[in-house]
């Protein structure tokens, strides 16, 4: 696996390890490098920046650059191979992702919650937790020069997989002494190539804002995207946005299908949309509008997986699409309010699952009524749809 596809997967994942900015204990030592271009300087103690390279299984390689600001807050960016141009930038409430050769390139995780933030942690305290995790059973093995600083060598056991570290075989690892920056990872495919401390930096190389002019993607706290102007943040509560949500029977429920045209949401609970289709449907004969549904599911309390983990997300969506039976629509998995959000605009208020929602949109995305099922009359829905169509 290349670089950029193991930090896609743990950053993303919630699981940052310091692999991107790892290499074997025989990493080749560099010069500190140049100043970066229209720069400012900083005062932190334990900014750093590490380059290095990759190899795969296939003899591909590529090479990355990692700048971290201790575990507060991280850019990593992809400078050669497969991979170029793609970054990512964490400054400790939103993930920025842009991916070149995807549309839109970029994406915006804005306040991700305690489970599904990323372990950004590059620098370790042995006696810690985090330092148990990465490095099973650790024993010093003495110390070594690395970089014109002094690193301390440990021996660290297996670790087995999980929901926030990959399995790693038995394998050194060196930290800086002064620190705890991982200077080798033990990983004979990674190699890191320079380390400078204290380096000058742009001004924006934390900034997680849009540039100018790019076409943006909004990640809600549990990984559901809607589209937005990219200086503009989130899509206000007064229209939908875009949506893809696992589908119940498998698929997606994807706004694609709706796209300039109205559309009628339920959003609540298995039964409530069920009830509230028998309502629905006769009054929309022939699909017109057509009717749509979001399933508001909490994970359970002891599940490990991550909702910004795509196959964690597949696994409980089939989980919980053989309990939630079939439908008249295409209804979507709709994890802890992530698309509906936009029916409170309040991304951080888990939805009320008691409660069944009913969405007129209009042609353009907007909202043309929104209403708790329970307080619309028959002859209200009747009246709205035919306004609606």
């Amino acid at each position: 696996m290349t670089v950029r596809g193991k930090q896609a997967k743990m950053f993303i994942g919630a699981a940052v390890l310091a692999v991107a900015a790892a290499g074997g204990c025989g990493g080749q030592q560099s010069g500190s490098g140049s100043a970066l271009p229209s720069a400012t300087s900083t005062v932190s103690p334990d900014l750093v920046r590490i380059r290095g390279a990759s190899t795969d299984d296939d003899g591909g390689s590529e090479s990355f650059e990692l700048f971290a600001d201790g575990n507060r807050r991280y850019r990593l960016t992809m400078l050669t191979g497969p991979g170029a141009g793609y970054y990512q930038v964490w400054d400790g409430k939103v993930l920025l992702i842009y991916s070149p050769d995807e549309d839109p390139k970029y994406q915006r995780i804005e306040n991700p919650g305690k489970d599904d933030s990323p372990d950004n942690t590059f620098f370790y305290r042995p006696g810690t937790e985090k330092f148990e995790q990465f490095c099973p059973a650790a024993k010093r093995l003495g110390t070594k020069t690395l970089f014109g600083r002094t690193a301390i060598r440990y021996h660290c056991d297996k670790v087995e997989s999980s929901a926030h570290m990959p399995d790693m075989d038995a394998r050194e690892i060196a930290l800086d002494e002064k620190t705890g920056l991982v200077m080798a990872y033990g990983d004979p495919e990674q190699v890191i190539t320079e380390v400078t401390f204290g380096p000058v930096i742009k001004a924006d190389t934390f900034s997680t804002e849009y540039p100018p002019g790019a076409t943006s993607t909004v990640v809600t706290p549990e990984g559901e995207s809607t589209e937005g102007p990219p200086d503009s943040g989130d899509v206000g509560p007064n229209e939908i946005g875009s949506f893809r949500l696992n589908a119940v029977g498998g698929g997606f429920v994807d706004s694609t299908s709706y796209g300039g045209k109205p559309f009628v949401i339920v959003a609540g609970s298995a039964d409530g949309i069920r009830t509230a289709l028998g309502r629905l449907l006769p009054m929309t004969r022939a699909g017109k509008p057509p009717v749509v549904g979001f399933l508001l599911v909490m994970p359970p309390e002891d599940w490990k997986g991550s909702l910004l983990n795509p196959k964690d997300v597949d696994q409980l969506a089939a989980s919980i699409s053989k309990s939630a039976g079939t439908f008249a629509v295409p209804v979507g998995l709709d994890f802890k309010g992530a698309a509906s959000w936009a029916f409170s605009g309040d991304v951080m208020v888990p939805p009320d699952l008691t409660q069944v929602t009913i969405a007129l949109v209009a042609s353009d995305g907007t909202f043309a009524h929104l209403t708790p099922a329970r307080e619309a009359t028959d002859a209200n829905l009747r009246d709205w749809i035919a306004a609606l169509s």
